[in-house]
């Protein structure tokens, strides 16, 4: 629980939960609880036939709390549609000039068809499209993550990226799905390594006693996932930005997990194949 802070803010990660969301300020002279959620996840339009919706800017924040998604949404709206189908939900704000953005969380890209019922007819389509590569995608990150987690990592995967640590990462190629492992200090600074365990070696070396441990044991065909060309070179500089270009993208895709479709891939080529 917290006291006033100025600064409203939830968190839930399905172990530790901060509600600070509930401050009020010095000129309400009625002070009130507003709720408390006893789920860790829940769904606000559950109880919602297919079909398209127009809700409230507070409904969409809302739903993305249930889904512990984190989100920050100040934008001002004009029309807000949740649409509903099979089970996924896609949201579309509507100008008042009658233009139409696709929300993904707080951000918002431009659709180029001023019809809302082309996207509603069309989302079982483009949710089978996006995920028939992703699937296969993800397939290839879990068995990573889980490798990570048996030898004490965080193992956490967000877009294409899976975490060993704080500062030290495992990128996975969506083009090739080569894996590159990375310390990075912010999303500038970063040191490329030649191989993962010669990462593990230099900057984890609890994890990397564990490595060794494993390739000891019955679990080589797990190790194998890290265990990409070992070579001596020394870490690079790499001061580019482009696999959190790639990373974000998936991070899209990867929100169909949580039943939100919140991009639209015309069937032409999509970047994960």
């Amino acid at each position: 629980m917290s006291g006033h802070t100025h600064r409203n803010y939830f968190y839930d990660d399905g172990e530790y939960r901060i509600y600070a969301d509930n401050q009020i300020g010095y000129r309400e002279r009625t002070p009130h609880l507003k709720y408390f959620y006893l789920d860790d996840t829940y769904d606000i339009f559950v109880d919602h036939d297919n079909g398209i919706y127009e809700i409230t800017r507070e409904q969409y924040i809302d739903f993305y709390r249930g889904k512990n998604i984190k989100m920050d949404f100040t934008r001002k709206i004009n029309i807000l549609y949740m649409l509903k189908k099979s089970g996924y939900y896609c949201f579309i704000h509507q100008s008042k000039n009658g233009n139409l953005t696709m929300l993904n969380g707080g951000a918002m890209k431009s659709l180029f068809i001023p019809d809302i019922s082309y996207y509603y007819e069309r989302m079982d389509n483009i949710i089978s499209y996006i995920r028939q590569p992703l699937d296969k995608f993800s397939e290839i990150q879990k068995q990573i993550a889980n490798t990570v987690k048996k030898i004490g990592g965080l193992g956490t995967i967000h877009g294409a990226i899976i975490d060993i640590d704080y500062f030290n990462h495992i990128y996975v190629n969506p083009t090739d799905g080569t894996i590159t492992g990375y310390w990075a200090s912010d999303i500038i600074n970063k040191e490329i390594y030649p191989s993962i365990p010669k990462l593990l070696e230099e900057n984890c070396p609890a994890l990397y006693g564990n490595y060794v441990k494993m390739i000891g044991g019955d679990t080589q065909a797990e190790v194998a996932i890290l265990d990409n060309v070992d070579l001596d070179d020394p870490p690079q500089i790499y001061l580019r930005t482009d696999i959190y270009k790639a990373s974000r993208e998936i991070k899209k895709m990867q929100k169909l997990d949580s039943k939100i479709l919140s991009t639209w891939y015309e069937p032409t080529r999509l970047m994960i194949e």
